[in-house]
């Protein structure tokens, strides 16, 4: 059994490194002995038969206006897609894209692929934080973000986690879980830097596929390079903060 990896717009939406999220899943499926295909899908494109897993990332206003018509093309399918349970991991731009609608200003709004309920807003004032870290159900989650959006979503919708320092959404918490969809505001890219979420998406993708996930070795050996990382940006953290 191969399960398939499928990047969306990685030539737009790659501008704080988040093709490395596809990197890392590939890496530690792989390491675990489990064949897998790849994937990158650009604008216009035929779309492969139905994935596994789907990665998408974060890019400018001017990246995610020219891939308005494209998002609008794909949005019944990738509905479909997570409805049915496949895996989809979205960054930063490509969370919006994701979501109802994005809006650019007082009369420019671009409609998204309706995979995620509610809307971004991206005419805010630019939001940078150098150590962007999220208590979630996978431990803390640590990063960057980068980005110019609030994110409204609806009350019932699970959000990826709170953030412990940032901003994300812009209401103490960041992203929204529907499904096996999760998008976030982090980057790093984050699941490079957060393994515990890599390999719970990787479980979910396996398990539909009947095919076993199991860590070696190699994995924890990747694991503690890893740390070391998230060690850097977690002692970045407020005072209050400092726990791993």
């Amino acid at each position: 059994m191969t399960i398939s990896v499928l990047e969306l717009y990685p030539a737009h939406l790659s501008l704080n490194g988040d093709v490395g999220n596809r990197t890392a899943l590939v890496r530690r499926m792989r390491l675990a002995g489990i064949d897998v295909a790849e994937h990158a899908y650009h604008p216009g494109d035929t779309l492969p038969d139905t994935p596994d897993i789907v990665t998408i990332g974060t890019g400018t206003s001017s990246a995610q206006r020219s891939l308005a018509s494209d998002i609008a093309r794909l949005a019944p399918l990738l509905a479909e897609w997570s409805e049915a349970g496949v895996v989809i991991f979205a960054a930063g731009a490509g969370f919006h894209l994701l979501s109802a609608s994005v809006r650019f200003g007082a009369d420019e709004v671009i409609p998204g692929a309706g995979v995620f309920a509610g809307s971004a807003d991206a005419s805010r004032p630019r939001i940078i934080t150098e150590a962007f870290a999220v208590e979630s159900d996978f431990g803390l989650l640590i990063g960057t973000e980068n980005h110019t959006s609030v994110f409204v979503g609806r009350p019932d919708q699970k959000p990826i986690g709170r953030v412990r320092h940032g901003v994300g959404n812009g209401d103490g918490t960041d992203g929204a879980v529907v499904n096996n969809s999760f998008g976030t505001h982090l980057h790093g890219p984050a699941l490079v830097l957060n393994p515990s979420l890599a390999d719970h998406l990787i479980g979910l993708a396996t398990g539909r596929a009947g095919v076993d996930y199991v860590r070696s070795g190699e994995h924890d050996a990747l694991d503690k390079t890893v740390e070391l990382a998230r060690s850097i940006l977690i002692n970045k953290l407020p005072s209050s903060g400092q726990k791993s």
